[in-house]
């Protein structure tokens, strides 16, 4: 009988302990993150709970890689927790200036040098696109994804 395989790259669960998660506790804490060179490619486990349970209901079989679209450094998503757990901290504290407040631009915005090689997307694609959808287009932004991760790591301090 035929069956799915999903192979995760670079998923990330609010409130878990994977690597995302590991430096937002580590910001929140005041921590040093340790650096890390490799380029990711993060995507939120709703959008791959979304894409498996999309290929279960069409009888998609076959094995396919999930990750997210997106190249992102370290630096990138560091300096992205540290923005918004300052943000959160200013609204809880009352303690807000222009720069807490300021437009500042996603890192979604700057491109990633050296960037790695991303798994094969287009298996998935295509089988999604079999099931009618609009293929593999990930939903939940980096920002709400690591939001949601400072709002479960802080409720546990």
């Amino acid at each position: 009988m035929p069956s799915l395989k999903v192979n995760r790259v670079d998923v990330y669960t609010p409130g878990e302990k994977d690597l995302l998660n590991s430096w937002v506790r580590k910001i929140i804490s005041n921590g040093n993150v340790e650096p890390d060179s490799r380029i990711r490619y993060w995507v939120h486990i709703r959008d791959v709970e979304r894409a498996e349970n999309e290929l279960h209901a069409h009888n998609e079989y076959g094995e396919y890689t999930i990750c997210g679209r997106r190249a992102w450094s370290q630096q990138m998503v560091i300096s992205e927790i540290r923005l918004l757990w300052n943000r959160y901290s200013a609204s809880i504290e009352g303690t807000h200036t222009a720069e807490t407040l300021g437009e500042i631009p996603s890192p979604a915005a700057s491109s990633v040098n050296g960037r790695a090689e991303r798994p094969d997307l287009a298996p998935l694609h295509e089988a999604l696109l079999r099931c009618g959808s609009d293929g593999w287009r990930p939903l939940t932004s980096i920002r709400v994804g690591i939001m949601e991760c400072i709002a479960f790591a802080e409720t546990t301090f």
